[in-house]
């Protein structure tokens, strides 16, 4: 081994990244042992219901299953969790179902797809009661009872605190400015890149359990097991795999982990199970809700006299870590800045929900959002410049809190001054144009903490090898936040040697020794400090064994760079290696635990951690009035992490957590429909891009804790909690509006800028004469929605669920048609990327697919003179990339970039995009509404969220037509032409559709070409969209073609998209345009009148000012492209 000046503060490269990058890591995914079995798990349908029956016998009598289960098989007893006073979870559901997706049954077979056979045939019945799916719900008078409370609680708390720090009455008595207000923030999904999966193995000749599975916790996932199955937590052994991601979501023990490991022990077997996306969405551990009513009392200078919040966390259906959340409210409300006297209210409720787990931050980016909120009011009223202002209050070393923290290391204001001046402040701040603004936010995040109840304490084994190397062992798991990589930088500071001969083995408890895992901060400060006591221990131990051969005292013996020198004979050395040889492999362990007791049990008063990090974040927004999109420019960090171990690792984490935080901020969002998930996608739920990501500059400050590892303290988790607020106070900097709920969408400040501008649109939905009876069903939709809802559960259609289908290659457009007519249930297949994952969704249930790949010509594109053909299987890559469709109409060729991503285009075809089924989210995620179940069905998008969904021409259903071809080649003439058993039909693009997703075709007609006619009068054309991100579904989007010149209009078409049912004509703003000139006042009242008729919804009025600012759009690019003549 090589000595080494010294690693710490280096950038050394992740120790896995090469396996990464390479496929050779071996995540949960990839295990496969022989004999293994592969297990599906029985979900709830229901949001509350009481289990009448549950039987078994089918599933066990389907081909391939080898066990079936349900709660009764398990020994009754509960998870801790939290803690054993809050236990009330079972791995199967009991008696009752108190969520969508609860787990309430589950088989075993000898193949994914027989697993997946065995759950449909489970026959359970349910008696469905009424369901509290909000926290008004739950806490109102003669709410359904969620769960039979051991404390005396009201109904649905599961958790009450009241609390005061100091004399919170007289500080708010005192003040001379209060500010209060009300903030509220949804649930956020982790969504990591790996979902949640496990495999089990029991072994009976030893009673042993081995578990792989991407947990962040290993010792959790023991002591749980051994609870819930029966079993000595010795007996069970987690074993090394690597993580793919975490974020919290895999910091508890998981259902599956549970039911995998069951399954195993009754089987003898090994058994596999594999979360889809879906199951992670609905089952998965996420973020809590929380509503918040902050209030600050200040002096006239502006110091912090007292803030109290009174609070309201949706614990979901049961408690996980909902009580970490309560915590943090309080944490953050007494600690975050120099505050006088806190005062905290809050209860954790039941509502039959996604219970809540964890997230990055544990509820800390909430209430640190809606505190720097109010930081920006009083600094508002007060004339103070932001930044200064939190420079007055910011904590400083030495301070001791309301609530008992006493700060031994504080670079906050530092990080304030840093992140002012990388972003610009005191340029921009005031200076910037309309519609930019700048903001800023400060964080506190406790450092090692005593969150658990067994304490907070790391032990690490490092073994010194027989070849010289060295291994490192260690209970917490790296689900990507490199501390691998820290651990082994500081063993190999400690022992002052390179990195290079260092192994690290993570969450192996046969291995290594106990440990906490990778959550609440802990592992760099606490994991960390063992790995060095690790590093120190094995010097001692080599020590003595030299002081007995070299019969010197111990200390004497000096050590130095991996060697050791005898103190009298300098001659006389023995590198690490040299001693591996000479006394064998040596193993020592470190152990570390922070010298804390636990806070008071009711106020939440003590010292929380050994150390506290501070951040400060600076971001530069552009806000889109037209559209109300947010553009983040630039973030600025600065984050004092007491000292930076490698550089390179803090600046990854830290670019994730900030753009988690983006997310949090501006679009993530968990939409329920009674309790039920309904954007369980990743088109749906809208989590940061890459093209989302703005210039971000990355500052450190080093404040050397001195009980931090080589003065490190925690640095990873707390990126994320600064962020939220920095863009939040950047937004209103840029709007001249205060957002108080979260995610601030472009919808929301769309409706707020109008709002603020008065602006009203002429609507006039009396222009459509039908908008009378849609009206009116509306009106009534209350009374008849339960009425029909309860309708449809007897005559709904089922969803088709096939796994397995018959294929077929047509070589013409004959055959295929043939083909397709030889099955009741074909579907022709293109590309594939609506189909396939429509069938995975249930949306298609196909018994055969036929491709038209083969046939001649449409994967063509050629001119025909009076028109340009194009092939039906040509791809949208194709449709970008072709010199004749850019040379032709380069408008259509410019408009086909912006659909979906440049992956999906180089599958998606164009008769694809033109057939695609709807996209609404509750057709997408198995809701039995109207259009998919049955007339007998209701639309649930007419009380639900609709956000999405049409203002103009909807009925009975109210998805959108989201093919953005559609509006465009409708604007453009285009005919499509089709094959089937009467021969070859044609149908201009415009009469395709009958309603969003349904169009004209018989069930065995081919789109074999669409013929665009070329234009014979001078003419521009135009495609404007706004999705809410580059690839995504048009919210709105208008096709415009103008003939003739600027001053002399002779032909105007527009066609809109995104918002009816069917590409929509524009007819009142064509006709006003007409022999017109393109004037500005021209194309503003044209603009208006596209909406003429429409009729939005509760959630989709946003829409129509939406429409008319993309339609003005345009037509002022259509117009750019005339002449004037």
């Amino acid at each position: 081994m090589k000595s080494a000046p010294g690693v710490i503060g280096r950038r050394i490269p992740q120790i896995e990244a090469r396996t990464k990058v390479t496929g050779e890591a071996e995540y949960t995914h990839d295990i496969e042992l022989p004999g293994m079995l592969y297990c599906a798990i029985l979900r709830s349908p229901h949001a509350s219901a009481q289990i009448l029956e549950i039987d078994l016998k089918p599933a066990r009598g389907v081909a391939g299953v080898v066990d079936a289960i349900s709660s009764s098989d398990f020994n009754g007893a509960q998870y801790v969790n939290y803690g054993a006073g809050y236990s009330d979870r079972y791995p199967l559901a009991t008696d009752r179902v108190r969520f969508y997706g609860e787990e309430v049954a589950a088989v075993a077979a000898e193949t994914a797809q027989a697993a997946w056979l065995g759950i449909r045939a489970i026959a359970v019945k349910y008696r469905e009661q009424p369901a509290a799916v909000t926290v008004a719900a739950a806490l109102a008078t003669g709410a359904p009872e969620i769960h039979v409370r051991k404390q005396k609680l009201p109904s649905n708390v599961a958790q009450s605190v009241d609390v005061k720090l100091g004399d919170v009455d007289a500080a708010f008595k005192e003040a001379a400015l209060v500010v209060e207000g009300q903030y509220e923030h949804g649930v956020v999904w982790p969504v990591c890149m790996e979902t949640n999966a496990a495999v089990a193995s029991y072994d009976p000749a030893s009673g042993r359990l081995e578990v792989w599975c991407g947990t962040q916790a290993p010792f959790f996932v023991r002591k749980e097991l051994a609870r819930v199955i029966g079993m000595e937590v010795a007996d069970i052994v987690v074993r090394s795999v690597a993580i793919g991601g975490g974020f919290g979501g895999k910091s508890q023990s998981p259902e599956q982990i549970a039911i995998a490991a069951l399954l195993s022990k009754r089987a003898g077997r090994p058994v596999k199970v594999v979360l889809s996306r879906d199951e992670e969405y609905i089952a998965g551990k996420s973020d809590h809700a929380k509503s918040m009513s902050l209030r600050t009392a200040v002096d006239a200078k502006g110091n912090i006299l007292g803030r109290t919040v009174d609070a309201i966390v949706d614990n979901g259906a049961y408690t996980h870590m909902g009580p970490v959340y309560v915590s943090a409210l309080r944490q953050r409300t007494a600690n975050l800045y120099r505050v006088g006297a806190a005062g905290v209210r809050a209860k954790l409720v039941y509502t039959n929900k996604l219970p809540g787990g964890s997230y990055r931050g544990m509820g800390a980016p909430g209430i640190i959002w809606a505190i720097e909120s109010q930081v920006d009011e009083v600094a508002e009223r007060l004339n103070i410049d932001p930044v200064e202002y939190r420079l007055q209050i910011a904590n400083q070393a030495g301070d001791l809190t309301p609530l008992g923290w006493k700060i031994t290391s504080c670079g906050l204001s530092d990080c304030l001054r840093k992140a002012a001046e990388r972003i610009g402040w005191a340029e921009k701040k005031g200076k910037l144009p309309p519609y930019r603004g700048i903001g800023i936010a400060s964080m506190i995040h406790p450092s090692g903490s005593v969150l658990y109840a067994e304490g907070n304490f790391s032990n690490v084994a490092i073994e010194l090898q027989a070849d010289g190397s060295l291994g490192v062992f260690t209970q917490t798991a790296d689900a990507g936040t490199w501390q691998n990589t820290i651990l082994a930088q500081l063993v190999a500071e400690t022992l002052g040697i390179s990195t290079a001969g260092i192994t690290v083995v993570h969450m192996d408890t046969e291995l290594a020794p106990d440990d906490l895992g990778s959550a609440a901060s802990r592992v760099t400060f606490v994991t960390g400090n063992a790995a060095i006591a690790g590093g120190k221990e094995l010097i001692a131990r080599i020590r003595e064994r030299l002081s007995e051969e070299w019969t010197v005292a111990t200390d004497a013996i000096e050590y130095r760079g991996g060697v050791f020198t005898h103190p009298e004979d300098r001659r006389r050395e023995l590198t690490l290696a040299q001693a591996a040889q000479r006394f064998g492999s040596l193993r020592v362990e470190g152990h570390y635990a922070i010298g804390l007791e636990r806070p008071d049990p009711v106020t939440g008063y003590g010292n929380y951690a050994a150390a506290y990090a501070f951040g400060a974040q600076a971001v530069e927004v552009e806000v889109d009035p037209g559209t109300g999109h947010v553009t983040v420019l630039n973030i600025a960090s600065a984050q004092d992490v007491g000292r930076v171990l490698n550089p390179t690792a803090l600046e990854g984490q830290t670019y994730g957590g900030i753009m988690q935080g983006v997310g949090m901020a501006l679009s993530e969002d968990v939409i329920f429909d009674n309790g039920r998930p309904v954007n369980r996608s990743l088109i749906n739920y809208r989590v940061p891009r890459i093209a989302d990501t703005p210039n971000i500059s990355v500052d450190f400050i080093e404040t050397n804790d001195a009980l931090g590892p080589f003065g490190a303290k925690a640095a990873g988790e707390p990126t994320i909690n600064a962020t939220v607020a920095a863009v939040a106070n950047a937004v209103a900097d840029a709007v001249g509006i205060r957002f108080h709920k979260l995610p601030i969408t472009p919808e929301a400040v769309l409706a707020a800028i109008e709002q603020k501008h008065a602006r009203e649109l002429p609507l006039k939905p009396y222009l459509r004469p039908y908008n009378a009876e849609v009206a009116t069903v509306r009106k009534i939709y209350p009374a008849m929605f339960p009425v029909m809802k309860k309708a449809g559960k007897y005559a709904a259609k089922s969803r088709p669920r096939v796994s397995q289908f018959e294929t077929c290659v047509a070589a013409s457009a004959e055959e295929a048609v043939a083909e397709a007519e030889a099955s009741e249930r074909s579907r022709f297949l293109g590309g594939g990327t609506d189909l396939l994952p429509g069938i995975r969704q249930g949306v298609y249930g196909p018994a055969k697919l036929v491709s038209y790949a083969n046939v001649p010509g449409v994967k063509d594109i050629a001119d025909h003179g009076d028109f340009i053909k194009v092939g039906a299987a040509v791809t949208l890559d194709q449709l970008v990339k072709s010199d004749l469709i850019a040379e032709k109409f380069p408008g259509l060729s410019k408009g086909a970039s912006l659909i979906a991503t440049q992956q999906i285009r180089n599958r998606a075809t164009v008769a694809g995009d033109l057939c695609q089924e709807k996209r609404c989210w509750f057709f997408r995620s198995a809701t039995p509404c109207y259009r998919f179940s049955g007339p007998a069905c209701p639309c649930y998008a007419v009380l639900g969220d609709n956000r999405h969904h049409s203002i103009l021409g909807a009925g009975r259903c109210a998805a959108p037509c989201v093919a953005d071809l559609a509006p465009m080649l409708s604007c453009l003439d285009a005919v499509v032409v089709t094959a089937g058993s009467g021969g070859e039909r044609r149908i201009p693009v415009e009469q395709l559709y009958v309603w969003a997703g349904e169009t004209v075709l018989a069930p065995a007609e081919l789109i074999t070409h669409i013929e665009i006619p070329q234009p014979r009068e001078l003419s521009s054309f135009h495609y404007e969209k706004y999705a809410r991100w580059r690839g995504d579904f048009a919210e709105a989007s208008a096709a415009v073609r103008l003939t003739g010149t600027k001053t002399n209009l002779t032909g105007v078409a527009i066609v809109m998209g995104g918002v009816a049912p069917t590409p929509a004509r524009a007819s009142h703003s064509e006709d006003l345009l007409r022999s017109e000139s393109l004037t500005s006042d021209a194309i503003d009242a044209v603009a208006s009148a596209a909406v003429f008729g429409a009729l939005p919804m509760k959630n989709n009025r946003y829409k129509a000012s939406l429409l008319v600012n993309v339609v003005r759009r345009a037509l002022v690019a259509a117009g750019d492209k005339l002449a004037f003549v």
